[in-house]
């Protein structure tokens, strides 16, 4: 039991990280232990334990199974932004390395998102970001989703839009073509917000995609905005595409 209450306190202060490591590669007790610790209520033990978990994970996949049921409940009571981050990078990896697991998911995440409390749909959105990330091939089964809350009446729902279609990109730029004329429409959007981060998107993917940046700087260079919100926001998308198309090889 000693040794138990040491590896808790040891996971509370982020201390001994990497010895645990080593002995949950070991020993299976310990390994069970940290499992145990994903309920725990402290977030810095529940965050610790599971990116050791993550880690060893890599070597034993079949870790990732079960863990996917208790990843579900821990992004829906997070309460605290580190650890909600480190379930997020965990549903990621799974995405990659295990996807068919994943897969059935999505659905289920993205409706906890459209009809969860203010921070279920934060958390939910770090999941899915992160799963976009690292497999945007998955979100194929929310696609439609995405197209339709860019034309959402709430800004919420096209500002996260936007977000999961930027972690796409990152990726495989494919993935997020077939998106970009609703992103342009935006540009028009009532709300200076969601122009501005339309216009944050844009230049996000054009730094991904040459020939987009190309069109991106035209258009950018032509746009004319009454806020200044949104012109300090082209102002600044800008000068980060032409200091990147500058340094491109000619």
């Amino acid at each position: 039991m000693e040794e138990e209450l040491d590896i808790r306190e040891s996971l509370a202060n982020s201390e001994n990280l990497d010895k645990i490591l080593i002995m949950a590669k070991y020993e299976e007790e310990v390994l069970k232990k940290l499992i145990e610790l994903l309920d725990d209520d402290l977030w810095t033990v529940a965050k610790n334990a599971l990116s050791i978990i993550l880690v060893i994970a890599k070597g034993k996949p079949e870790l990732y199974e079960p863990l996917i049921k208790k990843l579900f409940a821990m992004i829906k009571k997070s309460e605290a932004i580190p650890l909600t981050q480190e379930i997020a990078k965990a549903f990621g990896q799974i995405a990659k390395e295990r996807p068919e697991l994943i897969r059935s998911m999505i659905p289920v995440l993205f409706a906890n998102y459209r009809i969860g409390d203010a921070k279920t749909k934060i958390n939910v959105s770090y999941a899915l970001e992160e799963i976009a990330r690292a497999n945007p091939e998955l979100m194929g089964i929310i696609a439609r989703d995405f197209a339709e809350m860019l034309t959402s009446k709430r800004r919420e729902d096209k500002l996260a839009a936007l977000n999961f279609i930027e972690a796409m990109g990152e990726n495989n730029f494919k993935f997020v073509s077939p998106y970009l004329p609703r992103i342009i429409s935006l540009l028009h959007d009532r709300d200076e917000i969601v122009r501005a981060s339309a216009v944050e998107a844009l230049v996000h993917l054009a730094t991904l995609n040459d020939k987009l940046r190309k069109v991106i700087i035209r258009r950018l260079e032509e746009f004319q905005d009454q806020s200044k919100l949104v012109m300090k926001t082209v102002r600044e998308g800008l000068s980060r595409l032409t200091l990147l198309e500058r340094s491109q090889p000619q």
